[in-house]
Formats: C-alpha cells, sequence, structure tokens
C-alpha cells in the first residue's frame, strides 16, 4: 500500500493539500519567506498538539482488525466491494481498507474497541450499545470511555449504537460527548442509551439522521437539534420527550420521518410541528391528540405514512385529512373514529390502506336505504325501523327515536333535523361523532339525548348549546373529558347528567357545579378526585350521586356531606375510610347508601346508625362482622341490605331478625349456615332471602373478607 508521505500524495493517487515539513524547511532558508514559514511551522505545532497522533495503518493491520471484527461476528465492508462480509475467507486477497465495519449483536469488552482507533478512513461503525464486563453484569467499566477511540474517523458518516439481546445499555452522556470533533457525521443511532444531557449533540449539526428511540431523553436534551437544519430523520419512540421539547424541532423543516411512538404528547405539541410540511412520515401512536391536531396534519401535503392508533381523532377531524392525496398507510385502530368516517377517508383517499378495527354495533342491517325512501316524518320512521331502530309517533309527528347499536352515521343525521317535534332520541353506540351533532341543533323541543359511547368529544358540545330545554343528557363511554362543558352552563332545565366512564375530571365538575337545578349526577369510572367534589357544594337539588370507582378519599367526603338535599349515593371502590363515613350523618334525607369494596370497617359501619332515613344499604365486600352489624337494628326505615362476601355468621342473625322492614337480604358468600338462614326465613317470612349453602365454602369466598 502506498505511503502518504512528504509529497502530499494520498492513496488513491491525488494531491493532497498539505505542505510537507521539507518544503518548508527550503522555503524557510529564502529570507523573504522566513516569516511565513514561522507562521506554517506553528500553525503546524498547534494542529499535531491537538490532535491524536495516530500512526499509518499497514495492510497487515487492516487484515488483522478484519479479522478480528470477523472473529466476534461482526461485519466488514471493504473498498470495492458491494456486499457486507461476514467470513474470513471472503475477504479479498488484495490490499484493501475498511469502509464499514459492523458489530451489531456482538458482546465486547470496552477496551477490545481501542483496535478500531486506527480506521481512521471508516465511513459507517456500527458498535453494541452493550458492552461486556468481564467481572459483573451491570454497567462494564471504561464504556462511556472507549468513545475516545473514535475521535480520529474524520470520514465517518454513520455511527450506531445499537439494539442487543440484553436488557441493559452503558452508553451515557459522557461517550456521546467524545463524538464531538466528528462534525462531519451524517447518521447518529443511540438507542436504549442513558444520554441526558443537550451538550451531548451540540458540536453535530450536520446530522441528517437522529435514531434516539428508548433512551432516557428529556425536553431540554433536544435543545441543540434546533441547529440540526439537515435532520431529515428524527426517532423518539419511548422516550420522555413532551410537548415542551418539540418546541426545538420547529424550524427543522428538511424534516421527513419523525417517530413519537408512545410519546406523552397533545395537540399544544403538534402545534410546534405546523411548519414541518415536508413530513413524509409520521408515527404518533398513543399520543393523546385530537381533532384540533388534524388541522394542522392537513397542512403536510407530503404525508405518505400516519400511524394515529389510539389517539382521540374522531370523525370530524378524520375528514380533514381528505386532503392528503399522497397518503399511503394510514392507522386508525382504537381511536375515536368510526366505520362510517374510515368509510368516507377511503372513499376520498382510495390508494390509502386503512387500518382500522371495526367496532360493529349489535343491530346492523346492510339492506337498509342510507335515506329515507320518501319524505315526510311518515317516511322517516320506516326508514327508522328498516335500519333497525324504532320511532314513536303522536299525531302523525314523531315525538321519539332509539337507533341505539344500528350503524346510523353523521351524514344520516341530517334527515333527523326537521323533526322540531321530537323529545327523545337514543344514539347509544352509532357511528356519530362531533360532526354530526351541528344537525341537532334546531332540535328545540329535545329534553333526552343518549350519546353514549360514542365518539364524541368537548368540541361536539358546542353544537349542543342552543338546545336549553334538555333535561337528561346521558354522555357515558364518550371522549368527553371537562372542558365542553363549560358550554352548557346555561342549560337550567337540565335535571340528569351521565358522564360514567369518561375521562371526565375536575374541569368538569367546575362547569357542572354551575348547573343549580341538577338532580342526577353519575361520575362513575371519571377521572374525578377530592379537589373536583369542592365544586358541586351549591347543587343543593342534587339527590343522587354516582362515584363508583372514582378515586376519593375523606376530604371528597366532606364535600359531599355538604349535600344536604342526596338521597342516593354509590360510593363503591372509593378511598375513604370510617372517618369519612361518619361525616355522612350530615345528610338529613340520604335513603340509598353502596359501600361495596370500600374501607369501611365494623366501627365505620356502626356511625350509619345515625342516619334514621336510610332504606337501602349495600356492605358487600367488608370486612363486617356480627358486632358490626348489631347498630343496624336502629335503622327502622331499612329495606334493603346486602351483605354478601363480609364476615357475617349465624350469630348475627339475631340481630337481623329484628329488621321486621326488610324486604331484601343478600347473605350470598357469608359463614350463615342453613340452620341460620332457615331460622331467619323463618322470623322474616316477608323478605327475599339470597342464601346458598355452598357459596359460603373457602374456595367460592372472594376477596379479604
Amino acid at each position: 500500500m502506498p505511503r502518504r508521505g512528504a509529497t502530499g500524495t494520498r492513496r488513491d493517487g491525488a494531491q493532497s493539500a498539505l505542505v510537507s515539513i521539507p518544503d518548508i524547511h527550503r522555503e524557510y532558508n529564502c529570507p523573504e519567506m522566513r516569516p511565513t514559514c514561522e507562521a506554517l511551522l506553528g500553525l503546524l505545532l498547534a494542529l499535531l498538539s491537538a490532535t491524536p497522533m495516530l500512526a499509518e495503518i499497514t495492510p497487515a493491520d487492516e487484515r488483522a482488525i478484519a479479522l478480528w471484527i470477523l472473529s466476534r461476528g461482526g461485519q466488514v465492508m471493504v473498498d470495492g466491494a458491494d456486499k457486507p462480509i461476514g467470513d474470513p475467507f471472503n475477504l479479498p486477497n488484495r490490499e484493501f481498507r475498511i469502509v464499514v465495519a459492523d458489530m451489531h449483536g456482538t458482546i465486547t469488552e470496552p477496551k477490545d474497541l481501542e483496535r478500531l482507533k486506527q480506521l481512521t478512513h471508516v465511513r459507517e461503525l456500527y458498535i453494541p450499545a452493550r458492552v461486556w464486563s468481564p467481572v459483573s453484569d451491570v454497567k462494564a467499566p471504561f464504556a462511556d470511555e472507549s468513545f475516545q477511540y473514535y475521535q480520529g474517523m474524520r470520514q465517518l458518516e454513520k455511527f450506531h449504537a445499537g439494539l442487543t439481546t440484553l436488557a441493559w445499555l452503558d452508553i451515557g452522556d459522557e461517550g456521546v460527548k467524545r463524538l464531538a470533533p466528528l462534525t462531519q457525521l451524517k447518521h447518529l443511532r443511540l438507542n436504549n442509551t442513558t444520554i441526558k444531557d443537550p451538550n451531548c449533540f451540540t458540536a453535530l449539526v450536520n446530522l441528517e439522521s437522529l435514531d434516539l428511540g428508548d433512551a432516557y431523553v428529556l425536553d431540554q436534551s433536544l435543545a441543540p437539534l434546533a441547529n440540526m437544519r439537515n435532520l431529515r430523520r428524527l426517532n423518539l419512540l419511548g422516550t420522555l420527550v413532551t410537548d415542551d421539547g418539540l418546541k426545538h424541532l420547529r424550524d427543522l423543516t428538511s424534516l421527513e420521518d419523525l417517530d413519537l411512538y408512545g410519546v406523552r404528547i397533545t395537540d399544544t405539541g403538534i402545534g410546534h410541528l405546523r411548519r414541518l410540511t415536508g413530513l413524509r412520515r409520521l408515527n404518533l401512536l398513543g399520543a393523546q391528540v385530537t381533532d384540533s391536531s388534524a388541522g394542522i396534519l392537513a397542512q403536510f401535503p407530503e404525508l405518505r405514512d400516519l400511524n394515529l392508533y389510539r389517539s382521540r381523532i374522531t370523525d370530524a377531524g378524520l375528514s380533514k385529512l381528505h386532503s392528503l392525496r399522497n397518503l399511503e398507510l394510514l392507522d386508525l385502530r382504537y381511536s375515536g373514529v368510526t366505520g362510517s368516517g374510515v368509510q368516507a377517508l377511503r372513499a376520498a383517499l382510495p390508494s390509502c390502506r386503512v387500518t382500522y378495527v371495526e367496532t360493529a354495533p349489535l343491530v346492523s342491517r346492510s339492506a337498509a336505504g342510507l335515506a329515507p325512501a320518501g319524505k315526510g316524518e311518515q317516511a322517516i320512521a320506516q326508514w327508522i325501523h328498516s335500519l333497525g331502530g324504532q320511532a314513536r309517533l303522536a299525531d302523525g309527528k314523531i315525538q321519539s327515536i332509539s337507533l341505539a347499536r344500528v350503524r346510523f352515521t353523521d351524514a344520516q343525521l341530517k334527515y333527523l333535523a326537521a323533526l322540531t317535534g321530537i323529545e327523545k332520541l337514543d344514539l347509544e353506540a352509532t357511528d356519530v361523532s362531533d360532526a354530526g351533532l351541528d344537525w341537532l341543533a334546531k332540535l328545540n323541543r329535545l329534553r333526552d339525548l343518549n350519546l353514549s359511547f360514542t365518539s364524541v368529544s368537548d368540541p361536539g358540545l358546542g353544537h349542543l348549546a342552543p338546545l336549553t330545554g334538555m333535561r337528561r343528557l346521558t354522555l357515558a363511554g364518550t371522549r368527553v373529558t371537562g372542558s365542553g362543558l363549560a358550554r352548557l352552563v346555561s342549560w337550567t332545565a337540565l335535571k340528569d347528567l351521565d358522564l360514567s366512564s369518561t375521562s371526565a375530571g375536575d374541569e368538569a365538575l367546575r362547569s357542572i357545579g354551575k348547573i343549580n337545578g341538577l338532580e342526577r349526577l353519575a361520575l362513575s369510572s371519571s377521572d374525578v378526585t377530592d379537589e373536583g367534589l369542592a365544586h358541586l357544594k351549591d347543587l343543593q337539588a342534587l339527590s343522587a350521586l354516582d362515584l363508583r370507582g372514582v378515586d376519593f378519599s375523606d376530604a371528597g367526603m366532606a364535600s359531599i356531606a355538604a349535600l344536604k338535599g342526596v338521597r342516593e349515593l354509590n360510593l363503591t371502590d372509593g378511598r375513604f375510610t370510617d372517618k369519612g363515613l361518619l361525616l355522612l350523618a350530615q345528610l338529613p334525607r340520604l335513603e340509598r347508601l353502596d359501600l361495596v369494596r370500600t374501607r369501611v370497617t365494623d366501627k365505620g359501619v356502626a356511625s350509619l346508625a345515625a342516619i334514621p332515613t336510610l332504606q337501602s344499604l349495600k356492605l358487600d365486600y367488608l370486612p363486617v362482622t356480627d358486632k358490626g352489624i348489631e347498630p343496624l337494628k336502629q335503622l327502622p326505615a331499612l329495606k334493603e341490605l346486602s351483605l354478601d362476601n363480609t364476615n357475617v355468621t349465624d350469630a348475627g342473625m339475631e340481630v337481623l331478625r329484628s329488621l321486621f322492614g326488610l324486604q331484601s337480604l343478600d347473605l350470598y358468600h357469608t359463614r350463615v349456615t342453613k340452620k341460620g338462614y332457615e331460622a331467619l326465613l323463618s322470623a322474616l317470612p316477608r323478605c327475599k332471602i339470597f342464601f346458598d349453602e355452598q357459596s359460603g365454602f373457602p374456595p367460592r369466598r372472594t376477596g379479604k373478607t
């Protein structure tokens, strides 16, 4: 192999730009050139002191390194070859230079990587992200320090620290900082690493591809990316980045591929991306983005691949994507869209392959028409029946319609817009979304609307604002979180509101607390907390409150105790204690109380004796004993009592015998015997007692009672 010598000739025969030492010495003897030569010598000495001295690699050394890489299970590519080499016998017989060194999947002791530093001419380097420690299975010593071996690779364009089958990785901030001299790098892969320091990337401004998937990257870690104006591909899969971190990407207009799989971002984060109109692939799997983001996504004309898996996009937002004529792949699984929305998109973009999980309603009659066969309300009623729904007429006018679980779409809602006399409309589990609710805005006589288990969300509630005569609104299982309820505070006639199984939180209760006429409120399995319950204090007309599965404590019980008009209270699965239960004695009208699977003990049950108005009480799955139920003798109005999965025995039957007003008693999964049951049945002949002797055996009892 020709040696780079004083003439400045490179291995490929081209003239080098370097000035040789003999040249400077010869010119130094010329008085006119002496100042220039002294300056050149000073510059040369400075360069030599700043750059590690690497001996010129010999062909034999090059081959030895190649054989070592192959012996570890890696691969190489050499100059003049068009495919990687993994077998030592396939190495060429000629002299060669290694241009690609691939050690992915190998397990290597860090200091062994030192021999790679001679490959100053390598263009692509793939090292194992997990390096091996011979004395420990934790972070190998010298792992970050081994990055100093790559500092002389001034032709390196692609550097990957890749995945292996091992569970944790060694590369951190200190290692990546050692790549700072390699400003020519174009491709860098550092997934599953522990980097956090933004200074790691400051010098790497020429990157075109950066992979940080599953790394411990934070928002501030992305600050240096703002200067990487050539960046075309960025992978942030599974990182700790939030909306705030995405602001560092807003000027990266060359970006074509952005992976935000599993990243906790919302519409705010998407707003930072609005200038990235060159995006061709965008992965938003799991992002909490809504229809608000759809308008921004529609401005990305080059988009080919879009993943909206488990997003909150509904049909209204999906309709905005019809303009993406280049879209080829779209994942809408478990989002808020419906079958009709997907069908409309497929019609608009026939070349786009859409992935969607069909949640078909139970009733589906494909033979039925998409529109009424004629005009008038009689024709509409016949059409509703043909779809599998029900319509009730009075004097030729439709008063109520039920389309529950029927495949009914936003487009079909327009045929109901003229039914100005309709009072009740049930759209539960249909394909209706925010986009169709505008058709209901003029149904001024509508009093009862059921939108349960549709993809309706907060923006859609704004269309319903004119319906101020509404008395009952059911939104269970929808995508409502609470912000849209602010549009409904003028509904002074509203008596019944159901937000069960939604993500409605404290913000929702802030608005609900202003609807003073509300009588029934269902919040089971919502995101309400103690703080939110405090907003209900002015709802003195409230008679029924369902808080099943809501995470509230004794502090929340204080807010509930302020609702003096409450008659029905379901607190199943609450986190309150006996101390909080004591506060319910302040409810003078309480008749029905469910305490299933709470933290209540005998002591708490004793406090219920102070509520003589109680007619129905459920104590299922509580560690209540015979002693605990004794105070129930002081509840003269008690008609229904459930003790399923409690520790009550035959001894407790003496207490229950005195409750002559009991009409229903559940003794399933208790320790009561057949003898005790028969004696009680004889004492309370008018009471329906649920009992199974075998249900009390240990294998059939559940819980910690």
